[in-house]
């Protein structure tokens, strides 16, 4: 990746984490328990707490990084993390169906 495009990534993750903790906050004080519609701003949904691994955080956090830097050298629309790419990261796991072996994996560590 050039060091232009990883200089955009960084100036972003330092704006955007402001931002996510400020709707952090107001989620938290928010009294909507709206959790399906994936169209409403992430201010107005639930939150809902997950504690990973740092390891875990650190994989999302690069695909996140890398799915919209390929979005931004195809001209395509940047993505939300928390609205976009981790809801639907989920959904998918989901819908998939083989979660439960991944869930056994962490039970016997």
């Amino acid at each position: 990746m050039s060091d232009d495009l990883m200089d955009r990534f960084d100036e972003a993750e330092g704006d955007g984490s402001e931002d996510e903790t400020q709707e952090e906050e107001e989620d938290t004080h928010s009294n909507s328990r709206n959790r399906t519609s994936s169209t409403k701003s992430t201010r107005s949904r639930s939150q809902y707490p997950m504690y990973l691994s740092e390891a875990l955080q650190e994989d999302l956090d690069d695909r996140f990084n890398k799915f919209n830097a390929r979005r931004e050298l195809n001209d395509e629309k940047q993505v939300e993390k928390h609205k976009h790419f981790l809801e639907g990261l989920i959904k998918s796991a989901l819908e998939l169906g083989d979660y439960e072996e991944y869930v056994e994996e962490e039970l016997q560590r």
